[in-house]
């Protein structure tokens, strides 16, 4: 049972288990999604693994976790909706499974408050030699994610359909404002974002309510009162459907197809969008793996996802440049049959079991137990995992049928090989 404290410039979620071994803590600091901060948003996400004042150089860092019997320590960004998030997460033995006691949670704890706190930094400028590392180290993530044509088509359909929305942003930033971030202007964002940012942290493990003092101790961050949107209905009015054909010298083509749909996060429709996703493309006995991909073998992959804090569903499929359109009529014609109800109570009693085998699962790793929690506490939504999957139980037919007709076609986008 999560229990909830108010500290001084965050808000404390302990999660108690004896599941794990280890102690998971996850700090998540939330600020708007924007065009402006987004890249420098991540190059600083990049810089909090850097070491400290106490451990000035990645070499002494890293012998410094491995000292704490190979405590792993690492951030990450990303986007929920209308919110950009960097996430530091530190995971680390339980000192109860030690032969020796040793306070290591203290020592975790002191870690993230030195990282923040006390960040590998000298006259409000990052370790100059570690900054122009991690911002190479930026610009050459972002040169592989263009190159990988999975992720490239993808971040292009967003781009087209979300233009002038949050969806459009890229949440890992972009390389042509990279260059252009220097050390100072990074270093007084850092500030910013400590001051204005929304926080919330997590702890995971076999723990009990006396570890809060040990928080009151050696962590505290400003305190700040600013709110920020996170889940919101996309809506974009068009008269034509977008269709963007791009070809490149591939053999593999990338077809990515985005929907609006009547549906996001904090909708009644939430639940049955949930089931209808997973009857769609969600799963391997979703209508389209197994017509599209097995029946017809019309492609290399094939799935849907529901992203609720946008409120959009999307298909992606790896297929042959010569079957675009024959997939994409199987697409509509599976879509239609959903709307029209052309499926078994045996299909979605099936579905159904697969979603809770998911939630079920996600219960075995630390920081989807984490994540989920997380999508609740930034929206405000008060509802407990069984609560949850009781809802996802009790969706019917006819609550899948109408969530399915408000699907509404929104761009294609098509990465293909060059044609003769």
């Amino acid at each position: 049972m999560e229990k909830n404290y108010m500290m001084k410039g965050y808000q404390l979620h302990l999660i108690p288990t004896t599941k794990f071994k280890n102690i998971t803590i996850s700090l998540k600091l939330q600020n708007k999604l924007d065009l402006k901060t987004v890249t420098k948003r991540t190059l600083l996400s990049f810089m909090l693994v850097t070491g400290t004042q106490k451990y000035p150089s990645t070499q002494e860092f890293s012998k410094f976790l491995e000292n704490l019997y190979g405590m792993k320590y690492g951030t990450s960004v990303t986007s929920k909706g209308k919110s950009h998030i960097i996430n530091m997460n530190s995971i680390c033995i339980n000192q109860e499974y030690l032969p020796y006691q040793e306070d290591l949670l203290t020592q975790q704890i002191q870690m993230l408050n030195d990282v923040l706190n006390h960040p590998n930094a000298m006259n409000h400028l990052f370790n100059e030699q570690m900054f122009e590392i991690k911002k190479r180290e930026l610009k050459e993530r972002l040169i592989v994610q263009k190159d990988d044509k999975f992720s490239y088509s993808l971040e292009k359909l967003f781009e087209y359909m979300g233009k002038d929305q949050p969806l459009g942003i890229s949440t890992s930033g972009y390389l042509e404002e990279l260059d252009a971030i220097t050390n100072e202007e990074l270093f007084a964002y850092f500030k910013q974002c400590l001051m204005e940012d929304h926080k919330h942290l997590y702890v995971v493990g076999d723990i009990d309510d006396s570890i809060v003092s040990l928080f009151e101790q050696y962590l505290t961050l400003p305190e700040q009162n600013h709110t920020y949107d996170t889940s919101y209905h996309y809506q974009v009015y068009r008269n034509d459907i977008q269709e963007i054909i791009e070809e490149q010298d591939i053999t593999q083509s990338k077809l990515n197809i985005g929907y609006q749909i009547d549906s996001e996060f904090m909708s009644h429709n939430h639940y049955a969008t949930t089931v209808f996703n997973a009857l769609f493309g969600g799963f391997s006995q979703s209508k389209l793996f197994k017509v599209v991909r097995e029946q017809h073998s019309l492609c290399y992959y094939i799935s849907s996802s529901y992203d609720a804090f946008n409120g959009i569903v999307i298909v992606n499929a790896g297929i042959e440049r010569k079957d675009y359109q024959k997939t994409r009529e199987l697409i509509d014609e599976q879509l239609k049959l959903i709307q029209q109800g052309k499926f078994s109570d045996e299909e979605l009693d099936i579905i159904k079991g697969m979603l809770k085998n998911a939630l079920t699962r996600s219960k075995d790793e630390s920081l989807s137990m984490i994540s989920l929690l997380y999508n609740r506490d930034i929206t405000g939504k008060e509802e407990t995992d069984d609560e949850y999957l009781s809802k996802l139980m009790a969706v019917t037919k006819e609550e899948i049928m109408a969530i399915a007709g408000t699907m509404k076609l929104d761009t294609i986008f098509l990465l293909t090989g060059r044609s003769e």
